[in-house]
């Protein structure tokens, strides 16, 4: 086991041991949270080399945090393991745009039609807020805050589903969101489209009223409207569309 720092010795008399598991814990915590934040951000573009003694340097930590923190970001598919055991940001395979357009489309339709049905009061009152967050961020012109609070809004949404396995399916689909229209934004020179913040408004609206119907279709129409802008980055294949609520119903 590694030994305690000089600094952590001092006045450990008591509760040392319990220190320093707290720490090391804390520690493994504090690299995944900014290692996620940076990949997610795309301050570490895809297929930066993930050399656990550098970050261990880098964060003045042993490896075993670090690793355990890259463990972690790989089970998320946001950090790959190579066969010689390095570990490299996920590549971004941009033939694999249609196939996160597609799966964009349906989870926010299905998370928002089962928001509708299912929401609570709070859970209601989180998606408000974000809702207008997200607007602010917008108007002034703030793609990372943009971005980030798009995938928050989302991710609420999905919680309020009441299906913990949509909720995991959403943040995964999100998460790769959040590199795709950064990559989107850095190439068109971080120009904002003001349209989401018109969707957004009728889908809240739908969720406070309960009313699946017109979530979905207000779920569809922001979907589609991120859809159409990296239609035209990257390039598209026809998808099939069908509507949730024709499946559910059957």
């Amino acid at each position: 086991m590694a030994r305690s720092t000089s600094t952590g010795r001092k006045g450990a008399a008591s509760g040392g041991v319990t220190a320093r598991k707290r720490t090391r814990g804390a520690g493994a915590t504090g690299v995944y949270e900014q290692l996620r934040r940076e990949i997610l951000e795309l301050k570490m573009e895809p297929g930066t080399l993930l050399d656990e003694t550098d970050l261990a340097a880098r964060f003045r930590l042993s490896r075993s945090p670090v690793r355990e923190a890259l463990i972690r970001l790989s089970a998320e598919g946001l950090v790959q393991t190579l066969r010689n055991r390095s570990s490299i940001v996920a590549p971004f395979d941009i033939v694999a745009v249609p196939s996160y357009l597609d799966a964009m489309d349906l989870v926010y339709r299905l998370t928002s039609r089962l928001a509708a049905m299912n929401r609570r009061p709070s859970e209601l009152a989180v998606i408000h807020e974000l809702q207008k967050e997200h607007a602010a961020a917008t108007r002034r012109g703030d793609a990372a805050a943009m971005i980030r609070l798009n995938c928050d809004f989302h991710e609420a949404i999905a919680k309020a589903s009441g299906n913990s396995f949509y909720v995991a399916w959403a943040r995964q689909v999100l998460d790769q969101g959040q590199r795709i229209l950064g990559l989107y934004l850095h190439d068109v020179g971080d120009q904002v489209s003001s349209h989401s913040i018109s969707e957004h408004v009728p889908l809240v609206r739908a969720i406070e009223q309960q009313d699946p119907d017109a979530a979905e279709d207000a779920a569809r129409r922001d979907a589609q409207i991120i859809a159409d802008q990296m239609k035209q980055r990257f390039g598209a294949r026809p998808s099939t569309s069908f509507s949730v609520g024709d499946r559910a119903g059957r």
